[in-house]
């Protein structure tokens, strides 16, 4: 009779730094309140590849033709992104070619290594559940140390500070613990027990995102009949159970006359899209004015910006909220058809990893494994609770059911986030997107006439992988590093200097200078050179920045583009912005430029600094 093998532990921490510490890092920083948390994913999935090395390469040949159309996927996407490097988007470049190498390392895993992943996942969702219910019911206790603070009353944001995420963050975790569940390494009562848990987390979130995604679990549900009847059931009742939190959480509120958000967005008549459907409209039309080569890569929010849009929102965006519609209106149609035609080609090619489980069980106890039927599997889970193993994590040496499943699941979470918001912007969902995919397409069985990688393909590739995780431990200090220059712009400790010094040193920094740029050109004696615009107009605009580049337009005696700007700004209709044009009144015999409402016969590329 088998005995039950012990945790790794050693390869669970590592997966606990590459995909929970990332979630739940509450340390904030300025300008960027999540930069530590994206560190967080590069350093820990650089700590797993270096110390992994990409693991086992013996199946490889077999998947190579749909990993590398995967990988020329996101190539194309790193090209565009190099091809703006210079005014700031080099960090989208280098997190890429992260991504490369994780999902490499995703299709070489072994099981030990599937299991170390889900594990975390799992840990990293029941402790991201206990950070929503202390944001929700003990909100005192959310003092930005272990927990960050919550600037939304009424809703759990995680350490993420973004409810969106919190609730993706939980849907992945869901899924992964439904798999543990299946395959016997997590005992069924803690597995439904977390699976609730992580969905009334979701309700304290209020994500409308986080509540549609749910229809996934269902579906897979529904679809998926190789899971135990209890976990089918469990899946299936998770919309039905999100809508009983949902009311008793609406009843606590009432009772104890506290807020709860989504019950108050209900009964609000605001835009249930919070003005996407507006956005998407916008960015068909650039779509349709630059269908071959696009607007550029990260440039969606400049040729937004400077587009006459009188019905555009309220709210300045620098995404589409949608992944397809960013990536057509900034690398063009014909691109955009080509990355999503790879990536579709690479599923639909290992798409017999979903019917046909394949040998997920290490080498060594293979044989064992497959000796073993299934009854023996579960005396053994019987008899190790009998001998005092871990009554919630069951650890049965039985090859697991196929992954697949679960990381095409997953895939379908992060997809329908990626239709709504731009989830993958962020390392700590791209990267383990990245391992995901790479699971799932090397979990496929291998076709006949595939041969085996072996030898010094091997060594070579995994030497490969761990210099990649080097470059990306390094990379993640050296940012860390870089960041402190700009960081001490708008959070001074003592003695940091004048605010002139701290901005001069703060441009010189490669990723971020473009912070310090923002502050060189908004604050007074603003600087006079058209140069410190360049960056920060091609990140995000605001009011704040575009004022003052109307005004630097016009003391250039480029009054036609200071006008046309000036115009876009009226349409934003912002109440920040009415300060700028509060002696545009019919009274007033010699208004301002920014009054003229003539159309100016220009476009979005003209307005560049």
């Amino acid at each position: 009779m088998q005995l039950p093998a012990p945790v790794d532990l050693t390869r669970l921490l590592g997966a606990l730094a590459a995909v929970a510490l990332p979630l739940l890092l509450s340390f904030a920083a300025v300008p960027d309140t999540v930069f530590y948390n994206q560190l967080a994913a590069f350093a820990g999935w650089g700590v797993w590849l270096l110390w992994r090395g990409g693991g086992s390469s013996s199946k490889l040949a077999a998947h190579r033709p749909a990993m590398l159309a995967a990988s020329l996927a996101l190539a194309v996407c790193a090209f565009f992104a190099v091809l703006r490097a210079g005014i700031g988007q080099g960090a989208a470049a280098l997190a890429l070619l992260s991504a490369i190498a994780v999902l490499w390392s995703g299709a070489r895993g072994g099981s030990s290594d599937t299991l170390a992943i889900a594990r975390a996942w799992w840990l990293a969702g029941v402790l991201c559940t206990a950070v929503a219910l202390l944001q929700y019911f003990a909100p005192s206790l959310a003092d930005g140390g272990l927990i960050a603070r919550n600037s939304t009353p009424g809703r759990a944001v995680g350490n993420l500070r973004q409810p969106n995420h919190l609730a993706t963050a939980l849907l992945c975790a869901m899924v992964m613990t439904a798999w543990l569940w299946q395959i016997g390494r997590l005992r069924a009562p803690w597995a439904a027990a977390s699976i609730a848990a992580m969905v009334l987390a979701v309700a304290l979130s209020a994500s409308r995102t986080g509540a549609l995604a749910l229809g996934v679990l269902l579906a897979w549900a529904a679809l998926d009949r190789s899971h135990p009847r209890a976990l089918r059931w469990t899946l299936a009742a998770t919309p039905l159970l999100y809508l009983a939190c949902w009311a008793a959480l609406a009843g606590y509120a009432s009772l104890q006359e506290a807020s709860f958000y989504a019950s108050e967005r209900l009964e609000s008549s605001g835009d249930i899209s919070s003005s996407r459907f507006a956005i998407w409209r916008n960015a068909l039309a650039l779509i349709a004015q630059q269908p071959w080569a696009g607007v550029g890569w990260g440039n969606f929010n400049f040729a937004w910006t400077f587009t006459p849009f009188p019905d555009r929102p309220v709210a300045f965006f620098d995404h589409t909220h949608s992944l397809p519609l960013q990536l057509a209106v900034e690398i063009g149609v014909p691109a955009t058809l080509a990355v999503l035609g790879l990536l579709g080609w690479a599923l639909w090619r290992a798409r017999a990893a979903l019917r046909t489980p394949p040998p997920c069980a290490e080498p060594s106890n293979v044989a064992a494994a497959a000796a073993a039927p299934a009854t023996t599997i579960i005396t053994n889970d019987v008899t190790a609770a009998r001998r005092g193993s871990s009554p919630i994590i069951s650890d049965v040496p039985s090859p697991p059911p196929s992954i697949a499943r679960a990381a095409l699941a997953m895939l379908a979470v992060l997809a329908l986030h990626s239709l709504l918001e731009y989830p993958l912007w962020y390392a700590y969902f791209l990267l383990p997107a990245a391992w995901t995919l790479g699971a799932f397409l090397g979990a496929a069985p291998p076709r006949a006439d595939a041969s085996t990688a072996r030898g010094r393909n091997t060594n070579a590739s995994s030497l490969v992988l761990r210099g990649a995780g080097l470059l990306m431990l390094l990379g993640a200090a050296w940012a860390a590093w870089d960041h402190r220059r700009v960081e001490v712009i708008f959070a001074p400790p003592a003695g940091a200097g004048t605010l002139e010094a701290r901005i001069a040193k703060g441009r010189q920094s490669w990723l971020f200078g473009h912070h310090a740029d923002y502050a060189a050109a908004t604050t007074p004696p603003a600087e006079p050179s058209f140069a410190a615009f360049r960056r920060p107009l091609h990140m995000l605009v605001d009011t704040r920045l575009l004022i003052a580049y109307i005004e630097a337009l016009h003391e250039a005696g480029r009054e036609a583009e200071a006008l046309y700007a000036a115009q876009r700004l009226r349409e934003f209709r912002r109440p920040d912005a009415q300060v700028f044009f509060k002696e545009c009144t019919s009274g007033n015999p010699a208004p301002p430029f920014q009054c003229e409402t003539a159309p100016v016969a220009l476009g979005w590329s003209d307005l560049e600094p």
